[in-house]
């Protein structure tokens, strides 16, 4: 490795005595010129002269060279900063940083992490990742103001590889925590379980954050945008202490929903946080495998898999999810074929749909996605499905990889020498549905009991029944309000709908079959 020096001033290591600075007080400093003593290491952690920001050393997580395979090391404080005087407002860890780790976050990682309880429990403030990032040094900062009022905050690096391929690690210098007597920090938006692989809803999509600040919370919301629609907001609601509830309308199963949250605190400075974003799947979830992957495989021209799932009830398939992998290996992904098949005893049976092509969502930094596949065009062959189905895929040329998990559910299907055979393996392949709906048997049915048309609509939206009576209609905004209600006694009826905004309602239509909910675009 090449040494790759830049001078700055040196500064003698402060850790017990405070130091204001630029309206700041530093509470601990380490330029990592004077030992390792005010840090605990595990594994490999230790100090280098091969890269330094300021002066002649930095900390690592490899100082021999590239760093180890299946690696979980730590580099934590000994002692915490006391954040608990009540004129600290806001607080901050700022170090630089350089590094060259394997890319995507499924493989080889460090995470920087916060606790105020030695690590029994934290929050992760950030996560580096990316090869052949030495330079130049990147001055990174993370907020603590959710540790403002403990007297025991630590922050650590917590370095994560796999068994596969090893580079040459994280260089950190000049690692600083500043307090500060002005509230410039952001809350602490803790969202610890978003949505897995898209997992969903069929009805309101409700979760959890915890919003944290010193000056308290003034504004909680949660903006959404359903498929490619407007941006639409939802308030949180306060349930306890920290933790804040937000509902997302309920929305058609196979609908893409993508949300964020932002937090504003309530400090004369109105500093705001924002999230990632995250996404999910209306729908009914159907999984039977264990997301950790212990495996891939190539697939190769003529070979096919297959994944059996049981529907207790009469329903829609509109999603299909198949994981697939990629990394630097060649030969890349080729575009797999998308399948629905009866089910025999022996495995799958006829095509139920005429299989399409698709092309698999893995890259080598983003290696273990799940590719969507939209079914929702197919409803004519995928509504009033019942017992058991299968869904995969089959390779027409090349290679198309896809990640396997040890087996416990025993419902994966390889085809080999054109004959389907259990697989050893689970490999990760999922659906989402309609649901069976509540007192009903036969979801087709009711989906075919009303018709709504046209569609899209201007005026006058027409709604007729196929099975008698209409009993009642709701229009219903993607912000889940009821923006027109109707009890019905007849087997048709019409709404004037002018006065609607331009945009998706979703019409629910109920007959004695039960409620048909239906999309439909105002212009």
């Amino acid at each position: 490795m090449r040494k790759f020096t830049l001078l700055h001033f040196i500064v003698v290591f402060i850790f017990s005595v405070s130091i204001q600075t630029n309206g700041q007080t530093v509470e601990f400093f380490d330029d990592f010129e004077s030992g390792t003593t005010s840090w605990e290491l595990t594994g490999d952690w230790g100090l280098t002269e091969d890269y330094s920001y300021s002066a002649t050393h930095s900390m690592t997580d490899s100082p021999g060279g590239d760093y180890n395979a299946n690696q979980d090391t730590y580099c934590t404080m000994t002692t915490g900063v006391d954040l608990s005087d009540p004129a600290i407002l806001s607080a901050e860890v700022n170090f630089k940083v350089i590094h060259d780790i394997e890319w995507s976050t499924d493989f080889d990682w460090v995470k920087v992490q916060a606790s105020n309880d030695d690590f029994a429990t934290h929050t992760d403030l950030g996560i580096f990742n990316g090869e052949n990032l030495l330079d130049p040094w990147m001055d990174t900062t993370f907020s603590l103001g959710a540790y403002v009022g403990n007297s025991n905050t630590k922050v650590r690096f917590h370095f994560h590889s796999d068994s596969g391929y090893e580079v040459d690690g994280i260089y950190i210098d000049d690692f600083t925590i500043l307090s500060s007597d002005v509230d410039d920090a952001p809350p602490y938006i803790g969202y610890d379980n978003p949505p897995t692989f898209y997992e969903g809803s069929l009805d309101e999509f409700v979760f959890t954050t915890n919003l944290i600040d010193v000056s308290g919370i003034a504004s909680a919301l949660t903006y959404y945008q359903v498929e490619d629609g407007d941006w639409m907001s939802v308030a949180g609601v306060n349930t306890e202490g920290d933790t804040y509830e937000f509902s997302i309308p309920i929305q058609l199963p196979g609908d893409m929903v993508t949300f964020y949250i932002e937090a504003t605190d309530a400090s004369a400075n109105t500093n705001t946080a924002v999230s990632p974003d995250y996404k999910y799947i209306a729908g009914e979830y159907m999984y039977y495998d264990d997301p950790e992957v212990a495996f891939y495989t190539n697939l190769l021209a003529g070979d096919a898999t297959a994944v059996v799932f049981s529907l207790p009830y009469h329903t829609q398939i509109v999603t299909g999810l198949i994981r697939n992998y990629e990394d630097q290996s060649n030969p890349p992904n080729k575009n797999f074929m998308f399948h629905v098949w009866e089910a025999l005893p022996s495995g799958p049976g006829d095509d139920i749909i005429e299989p399409f092509e698709v092309e698999p969502a893995a890259t080598p930094s983003n290696p273990n996605p799940m590719t969507v596949v939209d079914l929702r065009d197919y409803a004519d062959e995928l509504t009033a499905l019942t017992g058991d189905v299968f869904i995969g895929i089959s390779v027409p040329e090349d290679t198309v990889k896809i990640t396997m998990a040890d087996p416990i559910a025993n419902r994966s299907f390889t085809l080999i020498d054109n004959e389907w055979q259990q697989a050893a393996y689970d490999f990760h392949f999922r659906m989402i549905t309609t649901g069976g709906g509540v007192g009903i048997e036969n979801q087709a049915e009711v989906q075919e009991a009303a018709i709504v048309f046209p569609n899209p609509a201007t005026d006058v939206l027409y709604i007729a029944s196929n099975v008698g009576t209409i009993k009642s209609i709701n229009v219903i905004n993607t912000n889940g309000q009821v923006v027109y209600s109707e009890k019905v006694n007849g087997d048709k009826a019409q709404i004037e709908i002018s006065n609607l905004a331009t945009g998706i309602y979703i019409v629910q239509v109920e007959t004695k079959k039960g409620i048909n909910s239906q999309k439909i675009m105002v212009k």
